[in-house]
């Protein structure tokens, strides 16, 4: 819908999507202003007593005007879908601020909370939705409560197993529950949870699945919160207590008289905050003081005050230093000038982010054997030869695998890749080997905690994840810290806990690009930024003398540091030309593993059917992305460093021989994925900064005989000529799809939301794109003058995580089914059949030959070797 104008409503973007349907950022064309459009799921229309229920429940909503209550403007229908014309508000949602530092903030918070409530309430309108994600706090720091008037109609709806539903389910009253008339005070206990994980980060009610959550709601009391507040005081103890009785006659029976109370607390915590915050007595009171004191007798043989106040003087001074010295001052730690480095022969060229046993005399490993397959691995150190503990087997398209043994030696967390869900879930293994359990979903990079109680790792996708931690049987989960900001480049995810379990370093990723190495204080929620490099960070470990080893390209090459966990100047470790990144040390310190990891890419030419192929390029460099020439005589392809914290990328050019090479891009920058004009003018790629996320990338034009400044076409990530002035620009990140000519014209594509044409047939067939959870693929479809025949069936031709290779006469689609192996799907019939010939090394990115007689293509392998040091420190 992006681009689009509907009624007099030009979308913008898009703003987010859940339960309860689409929100779309959009320009009053009108009234020249700026409103959310909100659109319900579709088939409301199908129940006329839900689509009823929902009109009366909107108008309501509409006539509320508070300054804490979004404003609804307008209701409106298109093809067949409700969608609510609302309020922008620009800020976040309370649930990204959770929890809130001060508790004065989170007080005023839940005071203007409890206005808007108390606002809708009086207008008999119950909310039934009340949680974090339903909260925005505006750039004024104002509060505004979202979707009045929604949530009834959610609440008639059945219960899934989704992310939404589960979050609902954790803020809902327990009449709620059992299915009885929910009232007023069903916001307030919606309310009193929001207040609890307002002011210590966690929910009062937990449960591993919803039975258990809401066995929890009904039946356990809620978990006290002085166990991560120790110090609210007891008025706030009695509010939070009241609004989440179980019993709605022992609530607050109106938000009003929850929101006095809020008051009466707000005032008094305002006035202890502002005698904290006073001087020291003055100086007129001081005397006043002394005056009222019994006067002391005054000796005549008694000793000069100019000689006692030097002696107590110095006394002081000795106490402070004799205390610093024996109880607060860390000692520092010293890197041994005859440290050992040992490469350990392994038969293996990729392996990803190992562990060190806790005694140093393990190590646990993944690693991929001939045919690509991942795996992980156990071996001892002095007498080698791993063994094989994993057999189920997956691909790591990403080179993120991870495992971690655990304290005790005797288990290891590993996370295995999930081509359903195109990420990673968490198992734990015994390290003899056998049953491996899945501990969490959605989740990577796990780390054991030192008492061995509990397993670490980063949950969810998109540019925010959270920390959890859960039991080694993976029950017991909790959030340990919320979202974590990683949109970047190359943004990057790491943490490790401390020794004493109580803090936790992790990877923050900034705007620009670069990340810092953040500790956060599990009992009180400060954080403190240790490093300020501006620099890329792959990992970091916690040893046992508070220092924190981290792997950076802060001097150019990346290696390894080390920086004290209470902050102060980093040290360098390793200075050879890497890149050096993951690490695991034991627990003594004397011993650290690393990994030693360059990605090389070469291109190859092979002739179909004749089984012969030839290396162009011998580079010690990844080099990927070919694309033929339309006269077969020229090859582009990027190049970038082997380095993975490096993030630069370049167009080049060769002769079909590899010989005459040229480079077309220049600049920080990251180019790839060339294509030829169709007459061999211009190259388009895709390319950003490299400081930018992917999602930000635009498509670029250069004259490869004369490349001067590219000129930019438009946003997004994949290209294709449809003609020598035409261009198919599509993103997948916004789900838009356009036809751009070269000199700057856009006809947005009319598609639906995450599915995009590709209008490149011969007219009585469409090509689209359906990117929508579990129908993700590549579809044909019976058209007229590319426009869909009404009641045609779509059929499936092709699902893979990137698009496949059009042939240039666009009769097949081309793609590596499995390692070495080329397959094509006939356009549009669908019929599938090998290519002859066997390709070493072929993968997902090549080109085909205008006469398909050839194919280019490249071999990225990661080459990787585990280094160990011994005697670290002194």
């Amino acid at each position: 819908m992006i681009g689009q104008t509907i009624s007099h409503y030009h979308i913008l973007e898009k703003l987010g999507e859940g339960g309860m349907g689409v929100v779309y950022k959009a320009e009053d064309t009108k009234l020249r202003r700026t409103v959310a459009l909100k659109f319900l799921p579709k088939g409301l229309e199908a129940h006329e007593s839900e689509r009823a229920r929902f009109l009366q429940e909107a108008q309501a909503a509409s006539a509320l005007n508070h300054p804490n209550i979004c404003t609804i403007h307008d209701l409106q229908e298109y093809e067949g879908q409700q969608f609510i014309v609302m309020e922008y508000v620009e800020g976040k949602t309370l649930r990204q601020l959770v929890p809130i530092s001060k508790i004065e903030d989170a007080i005023n918070y839940a005071v203007q909370i409890g206005e808007a409530l108390h606002e809708a309430h009086s207008h008999g309108i119950v909310h039934r939705d009340i949680k974090p994600e339903n909260i925005m706090i505006n750039t004024k720091n104002q509060i505004k409560v979202m979707d009045f008037g929604l949530a009834k109609l959610k609440g008639s709806l059945r219960l899934t197993k989704t992310s939404s539903t589960v979050g609902t389910l954790a803020y809902m009253a327990p009449e709620h529950i059992e299915g009885g008339e929910v009232d007023a005070r069903g916001d307030i206990f919606s309310f009193g949870i929001v207040l609890y994980e307002m002011l210590s980060g966690h929910l009062p009610f937990r449960g591993e699945h919803e039975a258990a959550m809401m066995y929890s709601i009904v039946n356990e009391s809620p978990e006290p919160i002085q166990k991560y507040k120790p110090e609210l005081s007891p008025e706030l103890l009695h509010i939070l207590n009241r609004a989440l009785e179980k019993d709605p006659e022992d609530r607050y029976q109106t938000v009003h008289d929850m929101v006095i109370d809020l008051r009466r607390v707000k005032k008094e915590t305002s006035r202890v905050s502002r005698i904290h915050a006073t001087q020291p007595v003055e100086e007129g009171r001081r005397e006043s003081a002394v005056e009222s004191q019994p006067a002391l007798e005054v000796r005549e043989k008694k000793i000069p005050r100019r000689v006692v106040l030097p002696i107590l003087g110095t006394a002081v001074i000795l106490v402070v230093l004799v205390l610093y010295f024996t109880l607060l001052r860390t000692p520092k730690a010293e890197l041994n000038s005859d440290m050992k480095f040992r490469t350990l022969q392994l038969s293996f060229s990729q392996i990803s982010y190992p562990s060190l046993s806790a005694d140093g005399n393990w190590i646990a490993f993944p690693a991929a054997d001939a045919d690509g397959k991942w795996d992980v691995y156990y071996m001892n150190v002095a007498v080698g030869d791993p063994r094989r503990i994993t057999f189920d087997s997956s691909s790591n398209p990403d080179g993120n695998a991870s495992a971690d043994i655990s304290p005790d030696g005797g288990s290891i967390a590993y996370c295995r890749y999930n081509p359903g869900i195109r990420w990673y879930d968490t198992y734990v293994i015994p390290s003899i080997g056998g049953r491996s359990k899945k501990i969490g979903e959605n989740s990577i990079g796990a780390r054991w905690r030192r008492d061995g109680s509990r397993i670490g790792f980063f949950q969810g996708t998109g540019v925010r994840m959270a920390i959890w931690s859960v039991k080694p049987d993976g029950s017991d989960a909790r959030m340990e810290i919320p979202g974590i900001n990683f949109k970047s480049a190359r943004g990057r995810i790491a943490f490790d806990w401390s020794p004493q379990h109580n803090l936790i370093a992790y990877l923050r990723s900034f705007p620009d690009g670069y990340q810092e190495i953040i500790r956060h204080d599990l009992d009180t929620r400060d954080e403190t930024q240790l490093t300020f490099e501006k620099s890329n960070i792959d990992e970091i470990c916690w040893t046992s003398n508070n220092q924190i080893i981290f792997s950076s390209n802060k001097s150019g090459n990346t290696n390894l540091w080390m920086i004290p966990a209470s902050g102060g100047q980093s040290v360098q470790i390793t200075k050879g030309g890497g890149p050096d990144v993951a690490m695991s040390i034991s627990a003594d310190g004397k011993k650290l593993l690393y990994l030693q990891r360059q990605e090389v890419g070469h291109l190859w030419m092979g002739t179909i059917g004749a089984f012969s192929t030839r290396q162009l390029t011998t580079d010690d460099r990844n080099i990927n992305w070919p694309s033929f020439s339309p006269d077969d005589k020229q090859i582009a392809f990027s190049i970038s460093d082997n380095d993975p914290l490096k993030s630069t990328s370049h167009i080049y050019v060769c002769d079909r021989d590899g010989s005459n090479r040229r480079q077309i891009t220049t600049g920080d920058e990251f180019a790839e994925w060339p294509t030829w004009s169709p007459d061999g003018r211009w190259i388009a790629y895709y390319g950003r900064k490299s400081t930018q996320s992917t999602d930000s990338a635009m498509i670029y034009i250069v004259d490869q005989a004369d490349p001067g400044m590219p000129r930019v076409l438009g946003r997004g990530l994949y290209s294709k000529w449809i003609d020598t002035a035409t261009l198919l620009i599509t993103n997948p990140f916004g789900s838009t799809g356009s036809l751009v000519t070269l000199d700057g014209r856009s006809t947005p594509l009319v598609n639906k939301d995450s599915i995009i044409p590709f209008p490149i047939l011969d007219g009585k067939n469409v090509l689209f794109r359906d990117l929508h959870v579990g129908k993700e693929g590549w579809y044909v479809v019976a058209a007229t003058n590319n426009q869909v025949i009404k009641g045609a069936i779509p059929k499936q031709l092709f699902t893979q995580r990137y698009p496949p290779i059009l042939s240039p006469d666009r009769k097949f689609f081309y793609f590596c089914a499995e390692s070495d192996i080329l397959q094509r799907i006939s356009l549009p019939e669908g019929k599938v059949d090998r290519v002859p010939g066997t390709f070493p090394g072929l993968g997902i990115l090549f080109s085909i030959s205008s006469d398909g007689k050839e194919i280019v293509y490249n071999d990225t392998r990661v080459s990787a070797k585990l280094v160990l040091i011994e005697n670290l420190f002194r």
